[in-house]
């Protein structure tokens, strides 16, 4: 992880514990970049769907750039205990994620560094296309996936704190580096 010292690194990663409901904060920084206007926003915010079945509520990610929602969870049954993902649902996601990169956006937000990308999986592969463009990017993730997203991230990122405000602290440094 870099040092305040330097550069602001573009990866930002929010380090959150379980407690902290990472999706709405996710929603109003999207929301507060879009209101200023003249960025270009890409990639995916994570948000709670419905309740299914099982009692877990579906995962959903909304599309940054139209507010298309990709809903990445399938409906198991109601003693439902294993993995939920819908792996068509965050292939859509993936492929918008790719869109936004693809079209040099100001800032991709990816929503979450969660077990799949943890296994190699997931939306690693748009993370790190996006790190090659050079492309500044926002990720969430849970304390618990420390340890693998250093192994994948190595030091150059910003560790940034799960509230509004220190979040759109760093894209602004970032956006005006």
């Amino acid at each position: 992880m870099a040092d305040s010292s330097t550069e602001t690194p573009r990866l930002g990663a929010i380090v959150y514990s379980g407690e902290i409901a990472i999706e709405p904060i996710l929603a109003e920084v999207r929301d507060r970049l879009q209101a200023r206007g003249g960025l270009r926003l890409g990639g995916v915010v994570p948000r709670d769907g419905d309740l299914l079945p099982n009692g877990r509520p579906a995962m959903l990610l909304d599309d940054v750039s139209d507010g298309t929602a990709f809903n990445i969870s399938q409906d198991l049954g109601a003693g439902a205990e294993d993995c939920i993902l819908d792996v068509d649902g965050l292939t859509r996601a993936r492929m918008a994620i790719a869109a936004a990169i693809e079209a040099g956006v100001d800032l991709v937000m990816v929503g979450k560094f969660a077990k799949q990308e943890a296994a190699g999986h997931g939306v690693r592969e748009e993370i790190g296309a996006a790190m090659i463009a050079d492309i500044p990017i926002l990720v969430a993730l849970r304390e618990g996936q420390l340890a693998a997203w250093e192994a994948f991230a190595g030091d150059e990122w910003a560790r940034l704190e799960p509230g509004v405000e220190p979040i759109l602290d760093w894209v602004d440094r970032v956006l005006a580096a």
